[in-house]
């Protein structure tokens, strides 16, 4: 030591860790810019000045004071990474292994999104918190090339296959088995179209039928359903959308009942010839249904029961059902019935038996705008409807295609419940205009 000579203590060494490989990171990065550079005279280690050396300039000094009051800029994430990696926090100044240098690279264009098809609970876009700016890859396979639309086309609606669909013959030997069949679907197939297969008229009009009055009318009908009886009763259970049951017993066909009666006799009761050849022609066996059908007297009971379970409690429907509903009547009474005198008479019981809306195919059809004049055929024509199973004149073919006329012309003329209602009760042969 000099004598005289004034005592400083020089300020502790700072080591600076030196990055020649890359630059220091900045807290925002900016791509377009050069990035900065570390100072040229900046070294990864500085001895300490001897004890006794010559203290330096005040130039040195000051650039000592800024180095220690200012905390090194390290790349992003470097001081949490030596913190666990190193065990220290200044393992790196120390002279630690330096954790490698992050690689960016610039992306020239944003990342394609990730798209997201309906009711998957994936991110609609890919994750993006990573520092490279890499995107999240989507589970359903590479990103796409190109934006997708925000609003992409729909997809066409696959046409499902026709619905196969099966006419069930009811007769003696089966008729418990289909009966309860048909219960246990009552609740969900809310809506009944019927039709009626009987020998045709032989009470006549001596004139044009147009020209008679709806008192006439009537009296015809009761004359004609008095003195014949039923041969065959077609059943279509569907629902508000037009669905028939599918029976899995059945490989999921649809089912629809044709039910076949024994009462009349084709060589001893009075019948139209004509609609016996029609029938005849369209499949019915006069000799099988008379020895194999069902009794009108175990079929009336059953029908009683499945009114009071809910068939058709949201719609019965047939077509020119005039006749139709007074053969229901007369099957739930017995074959000893006899109509009422007048139609407003027959309109009560009938109303207080059945207790549901009926639906006329036939009348709505002179309510719509379109020219729908005609037979059940001609009018499901017109509507661009198809006859899905069996042939005219069959009792199950002829419900089911009053079903699905049925469900095309509401869709088309009467969707609004108020306009439906407008047409319910009004029944050919029946109602007074």
């Amino acid at each position: 030591m000099m004598c005289g000579a004034p005592l400083y203590f020089p300020p502790p060494s700072i080591s600076t860790a030196r990055y020649s490989s890359m630059p220091a990171a900045a807290d925002v990065l900016d791509f377009d810019s050069p990035a900065p550079s570390t100072p040229s005279g900046s070294s990864s280690t500085e001895p300490a000045a001897p004890c006794c050396a010559a203290p330096p300039p005040p130039s040195q000094l000051l650039r000592a004071a800024t180095a220690r009051l200012m905390p090194q800029r390290l790349p992003f994430g470097t001081a949490v990474r030596n913190k666990y990696q190193q065990g220290s926090p200044t393992a790196a100044a120390c002279g630690g292994a330096l954790p490698p240098p992050i690689k960016l690279r610039s992306v020239s264009t944003p990342p394609a999104q990730d798209v997201m098809d309906a009711g998957s609970s994936a991110p609609s876009t890919p994750s993006d918190c990573s520092s490279t700016m890499e995107t999240t890859p989507s589970p359903r396979g590479p990103l796409p090339t190109t934006f997708p639309s925000p609003y992409p086309a729909a997809a066409k609606p696959t046409p499902r296959p026709p619905t196969r669909v099966e006419v069930r013959q009811v007769w003696a030997h089966n008729f418990e088995a289909e009966a309860r069949l048909i219960e246990s679907l009552l609740p969900k197939f809310r809506y009944a179209a019927v039709d009626t297969e009987f020998p045709g008229t032989v009470y006549r009009p001596a004139g044009a039928a147009y020209t008679l009055t709806p008192a006439r009318r009537y009296e015809l009908l009761k004359q004609n359903v008095d003195a014949l009886d039923l041969i065959q009763l077609g059943l279509t259970l569907f629902d508000s959308g037009g669905r028939l049951p599918l029976l899995a017993s059945n490989g999921g066909a649809a089912a629809v009942w044709e039910f076949n009666f024994r009462e009349f006799d084709v060589t001893r009761h009075r019948h139209a010839p004509e609609s016996i050849a029609v029938l005849r022609a369209s499949g019915v066996d006069f000799g099988r249904t008379r020895r194999h059908g069902v009794d009108a007297a175990a079929f009336g009971p059953r029908l009683r029961k499945w009114l009071r379970a809910g068939l058709g409690r949201a719609g019965l429907v047939t077509f020119s059902g005039g006749y139709d509903l007074a053969y229901l009547v007369k099957a739930v009474y017995g074959p000893g019935y006899r109509m009422p005198a007048t139609a407003a008479e027959f309109e009560g019981v009938a109303r207080s038996l059945i207790r549901r809306p009926l639906f006329d195919v036939k009348e709505m059809a002179r309510l719509c705008p379109a020219d729908l004049r005609g037979g059940l055929d001609n009018v499901a024509a017109k509507l661009d409807v198809g006859r899905a199973v069996g042939e005219a004149h069959q009792a199950g073919s002829d419900s089911l295609l009053t079903c699905h006329t049925f469900v095309k012309m509401r869709g088309c003329y009467f969707e609004d419940d108020g306009k439906l209602a407008k047409v319910a009760g009004v029944l050919t042969d029946i109602t007074a205009y």
